[in-house]
């Protein structure tokens, strides 16, 4: 027999806030947010590209859809970080928010969008050579573009036919703002590091005379860690490597570094606190711990087989800790709909003996992908959002959605809960 496992929120930011007042006063299920953890992921960001005298060349945009929620990223803008665009609703409802600072990616789109965005005034990465024409045959402001370099089959200009884009260009007497290089997602550090002089080959090849090179996102986040330094991807070893070839090749000092990251700045900012409704159900074809969640809540897990941590609480949100590598059962976590894959998460997790249907659990690093991703199927109803502050308080940002609502209700100001 083993000793007794330390609690495993010891380290985490869930541990610093009051989980009882949440459930009492909001319920359950509900997602909590950590506005000091997002400061402290862009800190990171930002210290590493600082250490090699990046600072003032590296630009970030935070992807809106991972968590289109504006008050979550509002901690964003004290940072000086952007938000990245895909849609004109999405620019809409952010200029209300009173969030200003855009870039927009969006994709294949039609010339009344184009034009839409071209009116804004915002760095619009283009996916095809077409938009790109009618770019400039409208004169557009600047132009910018998106490309595939992996010929993937996702939006963006492949690289085959960058030399008909940089004649494109030379033919209109203009030169490109900016460019986009997709590369993949949920890379490591080595893999990202080797795609840099790539990227740095086709600003030399075709467009020098670039003001700015976007490296995109696709920095990886390891979900299956419980140590931090082991969750987020290595931006200081990452930068150092981006110095160096920049050195080395001769990319001109003002050309700006964009990089748009998702997981690694969202993902460990938010947590899903669940109820379990029974004891454990054990059957014939395995272990069952019953919730009132549902895979409809957070569908990704499912989809990419993603296995997040998840910590068991008792009815005071104590954590309850596995006694030794023997305690308790495996079991499945199973959703509240009849459907017979409503599993939230994939897979079984190890569950401690002391879970009874008063008991509750939180599902970790579920800051990205994962409450925006809401599927009405089944009519299930979204979860409430709440954020907390940098000051540890508690506010609701989304209330819960009711039996007959299928959609998340994004509340005009956010609402301090009692202490």
């Amino acid at each position: 027999m083993t000793t007794a496992n330390s609690c495993k929120l010891t380290h985490c930011w869930v541990n610093e806030i009051d989980l009882k007042a949440i459930g009492d006063q909001v319920g359950t299920p509900v997602f909590i947010y950590s506005e000091a953890q997002i400061l402290k992921n862009v800190g990171r960001i930002q210290d590493a590209a600082k250490a090699v005298g990046l600072d003032s060349r590296v630009e970030l945009y935070v992807p809106f859809f991972p968590n289109s929620n504006p008050h979550v990223l509002k901690p964003l803008q004290q940072m000086g970080v952007g938000l990245l665009l895909q849609l004109p609703s999405e620019y809409r409802i952010l200029r209300e928010y009173g969030f200003d600072k855009f870039i927009v990616s969006p994709g294949h789109v039609s010339d009344e969008e184009i034009g839409f965005w071209d009116q804004a005034g915002y760095p619009t990465f283009l996916s095809s050579l077409d938009e790109v024409a009618y770019s400039l045959r409208t004169n557009a402001p600047t132009i910018s573009a998106r490309i595939d370099s992996l010929d993937s089959g996702k939006p963006g200009i492949k690289y085959s036919e960058l030399k008909r884009l940089s004649d494109l260009l030379e033919q209109h007497g203009r030169e490109l703002e900016c460019f986009e290089v997709y590369c993949g997602s949920g890379n490591s550090r080595d893999e990202m590091i080797s795609v840099i002089e790539k990227q740095f080959e086709i600003f030399k090849t075709h467009f020098p005379h670039a003001k700015s090179i976007n490296f995109a996102g696709g920095h990886g986040f390891v979900y299956e860690a419980w140590d931090e330094s082991t969750k987020h991807f290595d931006w200081n070893e990452y930068f150092k490597a981006l110095r160096e070839i920049a050195d080395r090749m001769e990319i001109p000092d003002h050309v700006k570094f964009l990089f748009e990251p998702a997981r690694d700045v969202l993902a460990d900012t938010g947590a899903l606190l669940l109820g379990v409704k029974r004891n454990v159900i054990t059957n014939a074809v395995g272990s069952l711990v019953v919730t009132d969640g549902s895979r409809m809540l957070m569908p990704s897990a499912q989809l990419r087989d993603r296995r997040h941590n998840v910590v068991f609480l008792d009815a005071d949100m104590k954590e309850i800790p596995l006694a030794d590598d023997a305690d308790g059962v495996s079991a499945a976590l199973r959703g509240r709909s009849i459907l017979r894959h409503d599993y939230i998460l994939p897979g079984e997790y190890r569950v401690p003996s002391g879970v009874d249907a008063d008991s509750h659990l939180v599902i970790l690093d579920v800051g990205a992908y994962c409450a925006t991703q809401h599927m009405e199927f089944l009519n299930i109803p979204p979860a409430a959002e709440v954020l907390v502050d940098a000051a540890g308080t508690a506010h609701v940002v989304t209330s819960r959605g009711d039996d007959l609502d299928k959609w998340r209700n994004l509340l005009a100001e956010k609402k301090e809960l009692k202490r």
